[in-house]
Order: structure tokens, then C-alpha cells, then sequence
């Protein structure tokens, strides 16, 4: 499993571009919730059927496609055209036709904030599939997530999980520094309605477990992480923005490989 892990890590690195550090603090979730869920390489193209995930984070894209390839569930060779005019995969805007070649990817946009209500349409549309929508905690400042909430626990609607990657961090600062959305978490998501289940971020066998417990009413999981893990030691070199996104030199991915390498 760590080798699987470690392979996912090189291969989000060997994009360059793109919001790494996101992709690289989520890699444990991503992969946890794809080996877990019902998605397989058989069933991808069955949406009826079969298990989905909404990445509302959008800023773990490069994550969820490099996870997705490691799997099978996408041609590897689909990652060749990231970042690439005409290429398949963008930054965040997918340029395909919802065929089988990037059947595994269900949902595609460039805004945050906007996963959890297509969630809700995904998982009212067919009550016998799950859906897992993945939010961050600087994302929870957007207001259109907690009408989706709201909406969850007023009717009910158990077949949606929602898994919330806790870093603390947003784009430019601290979240306790702009809207602090990650210290008291927990409590909040309760007195909304939700089971609330914790759990390490970076722990694969810790997030099966949450997403396989068993809940009376819809479930949220809170999983803590680092963000940027493997390269959190360039923040204070890059300063946030550019932590949070830029295009790395050569030099750069090397020390994160080689940073990521030396790491039990």
C-alpha cells in the first residue's frame, strides 16, 4: 500500500503544474475512498449502478486523476495531456465527452463550493448508489455549501457522505485568519445533524474505516491533513499563493521527491 502511495506522490509531482501541494495532502483520502467505494474497472461506465465521488475541492484535481490512473480506473496515458492545448485533462475544465475513456471522473468544474448540491442531485436521482463528495475546510467558507447541508439533514438523505480534508490552510493564510471554518468543526457539523466521524487524513486504513461505519443520520467525516505533505518545507520559501498553486521547476520536484523519499 505505501509503495502504491509513493507511486501516486511521484506521479502528481511529474505534473509540475497544477495545485500540488492540495493534491499531494489529499493522496491518502483519494486513494482510501477509490479502493473502498463501488468503482471498478468493469463497472465505470454503469453510473446507474455504481458508486460516485464528487470532487468539490477542485484544487485536489491532479490527485484524483493520478489516483485514478495508478488504479486502472483511467488510461494513464490520459495524463500526458494535462495542462496540454486540446489536451484531455485541464487544470481544472475537462475537455471530453463523458465517454469510457474518463468515465471514473464525475464531475468536472472550476469553481468551489458547487460539489455538495450536484452531490445531492447525484445521490436523490438513484437512493440505492452512495456518493462521496469531497470538501475542504477553506472551501466551507462558501455560502452555497451550507444550504447543501441544510438540505441533507432536512431530508434525510443518507446515501451522501460528505469528507471534509481539514488542513487549516486556504489559499492565502490560515483559515483562522480570514474565516476560521477547521477549529471547531466538529461541534458544528453536529449541531447541523450530521454523525460526525474524525479521523487521520493520511491513515489509509483509518479513513476505511469512517467510510465504511455505520451511521443513523447522513455522515461527515472530518479527515485531518497536511497540506502540501512531502513539500510543506516550501512555504516559507514560496509564501502561500505559490505554494498553494505554480508551475515548479526541475530543482523543486527533486527536493519534494527526495524530501518525500527519506519520509517513514
Amino acid at each position: 500500500m505505501e509503495k502504491d502511495l509513493q507511486s501516486i506522490r511521484e506521479m502528481i509531482c511529474a505534473r509540475r503544474g497544477g495545485h500540488l501541494s492540495s493534491s499531494l495532502g489529499c493522496v491518502e483520502i483519494l486513494y482510501a475512498l477509490y479502493t473502498t467505494i463501488n468503482i471498478t474497472k468493469e463497472n465505470k461506465t454503469d453510473l446507474e449502478n455504481r458508486d460516485m465521488v464528487v470532487l468539490s475541492k477542485e484544487h485536489c484535481r491532479v490527485g484524483q486523476v493520478c489516483t485514478l490512473a495508478h488504479l486502472g480506473l483511467i488510461d494513464k496515458k490520459l495524463l500526458d495531456t494535462y495542462l496540454h492545448d486540446g489536451g484531455t485533462l485541464g487544470h481544472d475544465i475537462y475537455n471530453f465527452v463523458a465517454d469510457e475513456t474518463a468515465a471514473a471522473i464525475d464531475y468536472g468544474s472550476g469553481s468551489l463550493g458547487h460539489g455538495v448540491g450536484v452531490g445531492i442531485g447525484l445521490a436523490m436521482a438513484n437512493p440505492k448508489r452512495n456518493v462521496y463528495v469531497i470538501v475542504g475546510d477553506g472551501e466551507l467558507q462558501e455560502g452555497a455549501l451550507w444550504e447543501g447541508f441544510l438540505f441533507i439533514i432536512q431530508h434525510n438523505i443518507k446515501n451522501i457522505t460528505i469528507i471534509c480534508d481539514r488542513n487549516y490552510m486556504q489559499i492565502d493564510n490560515y483559515t483562522k485568519n480570514i474565516v476560521d471554518t477547521s477549529s471547531n468543526m466538529e461541534n458544528i457539523m453536529n449541531s447541523v445533524g450530521f454523525d460526525v466521524l474524525k479521523c487521520d487524513g493520511h491513515d489509509v486504513k483509518a479513513i476505511q474505516k469512517a467510510l465504511k461505519a455505520k451511521c443513523k443520520k447522513p455522515k461527515f467525516i472530518i479527515a485531518d491533513t497536511v497540506k502540501g505533505k512531502g513539500m510543506e518545507f516550501l512555504l516559507g520559501e514560496l509564501g502561500f499563493a505559490k505554494f498553494h498553486h505554480s508551475v515548479l521547476g526541475q530543482e523543486y520536484i527533486t527536493r519534494i521527491l527526495e524530501n518525500m523519499h527519506g519520509k517513514k
